[in-house]
């Protein structure tokens, strides 16, 4: 979910750090600025696992907090895309060879059209920035060498670095987080990372190299959330997607399915009406289309 003009996200001093990698993550607190009223949210509509592609405005229905809107406009591929990859380079991911890891990123920037752009995240016990959007391809190129694994997973408070950073105007936000999901060694928690996400206009697509989705999400903190009830929460909240990577299994052809997936989704403008402007809104959206399945964002939060 993004708006159509929207304001920047508020980042704590301490998390520009982090994503510099100077430091650990902190417990980030954005918030959306933007005086527009228009909101858009992305919208995969598919029928037996192939993209829906003649949908007008008309074809869909949008509840905001339970009211219905009128959708003003639509578009279908036509914004380019900012990707963002984050990551799992600790000691814990098994089963993903660094060498296939590499070839996978160099795949999904072929696979990238000329408007769109690419940012490298990986962390461990903090998130580092490896190659931010606009940077020359050599950048990318001169990271993928450094690669190597060790150390434990700061898999929450990476996820808060990256989903609060600013959007840019006119542009949709792929998130795709590769890791077993399974964190030890964050300060932000896993409702704090909830939160950030619906305020984020990215879309969180989440591969776990594990199959083991049932063990405990955070190794530090006392709850009976697992990896895969967390896993399944952002993904919703963000109308994105969880998968289990298979071992053996090409990562270039999952980043590919990944990508052409939120490529051919649909974006929905609409103004809400009739609900109260700030705080946190849900999300509704259907399509008036037998045998189809729709996935969008749950939430957004709007500003003052």
């Amino acid at each position: 979910m993004t708006r159509t003009t929207r304001g920047r996200v508020a980042i704590l001093p301490a998390l520009l750090i982090a994503l510099s990698g100077a430091a650990s993550a902190q417990q980030p607190e954005p918030v959306f600025r933007a005086a527009a009223d228009a909101v858009s949210v992305d919208v995969s509509v598919q029928r037996g696992g192939r993209p829906v592609t003649d949908l007008q405005p008309a074809d869909f229905t949008v509840l905001d907090n339970g009211v219905p809107q009128e959708v003003s406009g639509l578009t279908y591929e036509r914004l380019p895309v900012d990707v963002t990859l984050l990551l799992d380079v600790s000691a814990s991911v098994s089963g993903v060879a660094l060498e296939e890891l590499r070839r996978a990123v160099r795949q999904l920037r072929a696979d990238l059209r000329p408007d769109d752009r690419l940012r490298l995240l990986t962390f461990n016990m903090r998130p580092y920035l490896l190659v931010d959007f606009g940077s020359p391809a050599g950048d990318l190129d001169a990271a993928l060498t450094t690669l190597s694994a060790g150390g434990s997973s700061a898999v929450f408070d990476s996820l808060a670095v990256a989903l609060a950073a600013p959007d840019a105007p006119g542009r949709r936000r792929l998130l795709v987080l590769l890791s077993d999901g399974q964190d030890s060694s964050s300060s932000t928690d896993p409702a704090s990372v909830i939160d950030i996400a619906r305020r984020s206009g990215s879309t969180v697509a989440i591969m776990l190299g594990s199959a083991g989705r049932d063990r405990p999400a955070s190794l530090l903190r006392a709850t009976r959330e697992t990896v895969g009830a967390f896993a399944d929460r952002l993904a919703l909240e963000t109308g994105g997607m969880v998968s289990a990577i298979a071992p053996g299994e090409s990562l270039a052809s999952r980043f590919r399915r990944m990508l052409q997936d939120f490529r051919t989704s649909y974006v929905l403008y609409f103004t809400p009406r009739g609900v109260d402007r700030a705080g946190v809104h849900t999300l509704d959206v259907r399509v008036k289309r037998e045998g189809v399945a729709v996935r969008a964002r749950r939430t957004y939060v709007a500003g003052e």
